[in-house]
């Protein structure tokens, strides 16, 4: 029988690591970049779209946000000539996003930096500590956990 103590001990030391590592990982994109990692996370989705962008329930869909919350993200992108927002031709009601050349820019910048501190938050760790380590998170019972989609993000 797994005791439930450990169980909730483990929840908590999971949730403050990976709380922990966004907070440094958002102040030093706010810091280098002056964005949020909400800003950051919205480019790699539209960066990993492709020139065809996405729609914005798609977008909404892969940050796992809902679409008022993609707007208000959005927004300021769009005023910066980050992201540009067009009508999607298939549907006139919907929008298509997609990175403007100045986002693809800014985002290859960005992505590197964000790379690399990662690398470094990791370095204590071996490689087959590492393949361990996500062997156990995608034992997870919970939907959506370790997702494919979010494997290979930048």
């Amino acid at each position: 029988m797994i005791d439930e103590r450990e169980v909730l001990r483990s929840w908590l030391d999971l949730l403050t690591a990976a709380n922990a590592l966004k907070k440094s990982v958002d102040t030093r994109f706010r810091y280098e970049f002056g964005m949020s990692i909400s800003r950051f996370d919205v480019m790699s989705a539209l960066d990993r779209a492709g020139p065809e962008g996405l729609r914005a329930g798609a977008l909404s869909q892969r940050l796992r946000v809902t679409e008022g919350n993609t707007t208000q993200v959005t927004a300021p992108l769009i005023r910066e000539g980050l992201v540009k927002r067009s009508t999607d031709p298939e549907d006139k009601r919907g929008a298509v996003f997609r990175l403007t050349r100045k986002g693809e820019k800014l985002f290859a910048r960005m992505a590197a930096s964000h790379r690399q501190w990662i690398v470094d938050a990791f370095a204590g760790f071996s490689e087959p500590q590492l393949k361990s380590l996500r062997r156990l998170l995608a034992r997870l019972d919970a939907p959506g956990a370790v997702s494919d989609e979010n494997k290979d993000a930048a």
